[in-house]
């Protein structure tokens, strides 16, 4: 049987209930306090949610034109494509300075100059999208290589050694290996340095896995040595 409830027991409130009773009480009594607090809090996340809204919109639009303008340049081809691509990507870096379909935009630009041989303009392009570009992206290490490209068409061999050399420290370079390691040989040849050039015709040969590339570098490795 259970233990009878004193009488002590009946007539006090429970512990639930005092917390009950004394927040009604903290509440009436800083009312005004609490509802403008509230107010802030309500505001704060209305906006929040609004700005979120406002960069997905911001972000997809800027999405869809920089895909209308890829896909336009993929059926035209290069080099037919290049003035109606080059103008719908300034058009989006100009709509969407802050979206990530315009740090893209930049990479994109830098190619079709250089095919071009608009190198100085193709430069620009590369560095505007290395300044704006998250480090993770797998661009960066292909950005760099691309100002090599530029710097080597000048035949600027040190400035071009200096992005290849940013290339290799990159986040993603592990997945550029051979292209970084073939491209610095290349330039080496070009600067007439054999011994530096077999070196890094070598690294590349033992990344490779590609059996074209294999007869591309051995044929190299051969001729300079």
């Amino acid at each position: 049987m259970a233990d009878k409830l004193d009488k002590k027991e009946l007539t006090e409130p429970d512990q639930l209930q005092l917390i009950f009773i004394r927040v009604r009480a903290f509440v009436e009594k800083h009312k005004k306090r609490l509802s403008f607090g509230a107010g802030i809090l309500i505001l704060i996340l209305v906006l929040a949610g609004g700005w979120h809204l406002y960069q997905l919109n911001y972000e997809t639009a800027a999405e869809k034109k920089y895909s209308k303008v890829f896909e336009a340049a993929q059926k035209a081809g290069s080099p037919a494509s290049d003035p109606a691509a080059i103008k719908g990507y300034k058009d989006l870096i100009l709509q969407y300075p802050r979206s990530r379909a315009a740090v893209i935009a930049h990479y994109r630009l830098g190619n079709l100059y250089f095919g071009r041989h608009e190198i100085d303009t193709a430069i620009l392009a590369y560095q505007d999208f290395l300044n704006k570009a998250p480090a993770e992206s797998d661009l960066v290490t292909l950005a760099y290589n691309g100002l090599a490209a530029c710097h080597e068409e000048k035949k600027d061999f040190n400035n071009a050694l200096q992005s290849l050399e940013k290339a290799m420290k990159t986040n993603t370079a592990s997945s550029f290996e051979v292209l970084n390691y073939t491209t610095i040989a290349r330039i080496h040849e070009a600067m007439n340095n054999s011994a530096k050039a077999l070196e890094f015709y070598r690294m590349a040969l033992g990344k490779t896995m590609d059996p074209l590339m294999k007869v591309y570098l051995k044929r190299k490795i051969s001729s300079l040595g």
